[in-house]
């Protein structure tokens, strides 16, 4: 098994030595975890409910609303044995943050 720091200085030496060559041809660049600010409208008292559940949650509630959506994507999505384990093990973490 290699060792992971092993892997990354690797992965790093190898992109300082390649760091002023162009892109091969064809390529196109990509930003895998840029993300999009998206605006919704909610009432006040949504907010507040939002802020306040965020709050008892140790989270930021752009965080916990994210989380709503993904949660909502993923619902749609088709369900396979790992991700159904997956649901599970987050809606587990969701409750053992609520009772703590």
């Amino acid at each position: 098994m290699t060792d992971p720091k092993e892997t990354i200085n690797a992965a790093a030496m190898e992109a300082d030595k390649t760091i002023d060559q162009p892109m091969p041809t064809g390529s196109t660049p990509t930003r895998p975890n840029k993300s999009v600010p998206v605006s919704v409208r909610l009432s006040p008292d949504d907010v507040a409910a939002i802020d306040q559940l965020a709050d008892a949650m140790g989270m930021s509630a752009s965080t916990l609303i994210r989380g709503w959506i993904q949660q909502g994507l993923t619902a749609k999505q088709e369900t396979t044995v790992k991700t159904a384990l997956d649901q599970i093990a987050a809606d587990v973490q969701r409750l053992r943050e609520l009772v703590a």
